[in-house]
């Protein structure tokens, strides 16, 4: 005897409809890994292999990473995380480095500045300086920790600056 209830279609995972991920620009992914990497004594020499070793990472990987050839996956933003926090620890806010104060969709990041987030109460980059130890002429005019202000941090500041001087 037939039954009355309507058969139910099984679907399985292959005859579901799939929808890929909107593809994410990699120009549009910021970092500031560099200038973190900057405030460690860890990586400020031969800081990409370092870094690559420290994360179990192909170099390649982080370099495109560093120059923002890629859009990065969530494993690799991990590692390099995990790799980075034991050589900020101490200069951090909080105990743990959290992977959204190196990677930005928007270039908005939690701490607006790295050198706060490092616990730096500002300095230049080492690009900053010419052979002879001076501040190169581009530079001349920059404050120290600015460099490493996030570039929707540094728009907001100059709002702020605009406001107080209406």
């Amino acid at each position: 005897m037939p039954s009355a209830a309507p058969a139910l279609a099984v679907l399985t995972r292959s005859a579901m409809p799939r929808s890929k991920p909107p593809k994410i620009n990699t120009s549009q992914v910021h970092n500031r890994i560099l200038a973190l990497m900057a405030h460690t004594n860890r990586y400020a020499f031969k800081g990409e292999s370092r870094l690559a070793s420290d994360a179990k990472v192909s170099k390649s990987a982080v370099n495109r990473l560093l120059n923002g050839q890629s859009s990065p996956s969530f494993a690799l933003v991990s590692a390099i995380t995990l790799a980075l926090e034991p050589h900020l620890q101490g200069r951090l806010k909080s105990k743990r480095l959290d992977p959204h104060e190196l990677i930005s969709l928007d270039g908005s990041y939690p701490t607006a500045s790295a050198c706060e987030l490092a616990g730096c109460k500002g300095c230049l980059p080492s690009e900053a300086y010419d052979k002879n130890n001076q501040i190169k002429l581009e530079y001349k005019d920059m404050q120290p920790g600015q460099w490493s202000v996030s570039p929707s941090a540094q728009k907001d500041i100059k709002k702020a600056a605009r406001k107080e001087g209406v």
